[in-house]
């Protein structure tokens, strides 16, 4: 393989690489193929299957017992494929407080901890419970109880609004 700066060939090994660029200060690839050129310095490193490894490193870090620090918060965030600003919509908070969660001015609270994990541990969103419906929750003065009539047929159970 040559070197794409400066055009000397690289030599590769598989060796240990600590991946910064994943935003994660102690993240450390095991056994992967890096090319090196001794002449330069420049490196390349053959990483396969990145939804995996991203999907893997998520995983690690919403199973973890401490909570969440700015570093894996912002992960977590660009993991789920979301802006600063839609994060905040989707948790209920606001854009600055996202912000200075992510830039350690202000720890996140335990509720928007566990409701982070529960986001990134689901996957996907609900597909019939848009934005625009989290938004609203709270906007009533008064609480009251949902009323539903439960049927069941063969496909399972399916609530009804009473």
């Amino acid at each position: 393989m040559k070197c794409l700066v400066c055009g000397a060939t690289m030599k590769t090994k598989r060796e240990n690489f600590r991946y910064d660029a994943c935003g994660l200060p102690n993240i450390t690839l095991v056994g992967v193929e890096v090319s090196r050129c001794s002449k330069c310095g420049e490196f390349e490193v053959a990483l396969e299957h990145m939804a995996d490894l991203h999907q893997t490193i998520a995983d690690a870090v919403i199973h973890k017992p401490a909570r969440l620090s700015a570093a894996e918060i912002k992960f977590l965030r660009k993991y789920l494929g979301w802006s600063g600003s839609d994060f905040a919509d989707h948790i209920g908070a606001t854009p600055e407080t996202v912000s200075r969660w992510e830039n350690d001015a202000t720890a996140m609270g335990a509720q928007a901890d566990r409701a982070l994990r529960l986001m990134v541990a689901t996957q996907q969103p609900v597909k019939d419970y848009a934005l625009e419906t989290l938004k609203r929750i709270g906007d009533a003065k008064t609480p009251h109880p949902v009323r539903l009539g439960m049927t069941r047929d063969k496909a399972g159970w399916h609530a009804e609004a009473a």
